[in-house]
């Protein structure tokens, strides 16, 4: 029997490498330490444009002020590798 090829898409070595080159995953935030000063404070004003838009009569819609959250959070920090965590 052959043993499989290093390239095989069972192989942890092809797995590994898809990693590596996958661009939308970081290991550093996207802006440095500005993009993590940003993504502190978002929340913050998330909710005061969810109070001031709420006391203004929009209490049903304002929730959605609160979406911006995990969207600056996605985009500063970049989608996690799930099986990062498994490894260490």
């Amino acid at each position: 029997m052959s043993e499989p090829s290093p390239d095989a898409p069972g192989s942890s070595s092809a797995d590994s490498s898809s990693m590596e080159t996958n661009p939308l995953t970081r290991k550093e935030p996207l802006g440095g330490r500005s993009g993590i000063a940003f993504a502190s404070i978002v929340p913050i004003i998330c909710l005061a444009l969810f109070l001031v838009f709420g006391f203004l009569g929009g209490w049903a819609w304002s929730w959605i002020f609160f979406l911006g959250i995990p969207i600056v959070l996605l985009v500063v920090y970049g989608p996690r590798d799930r099986s990062r965590g498994r490894n260490r």
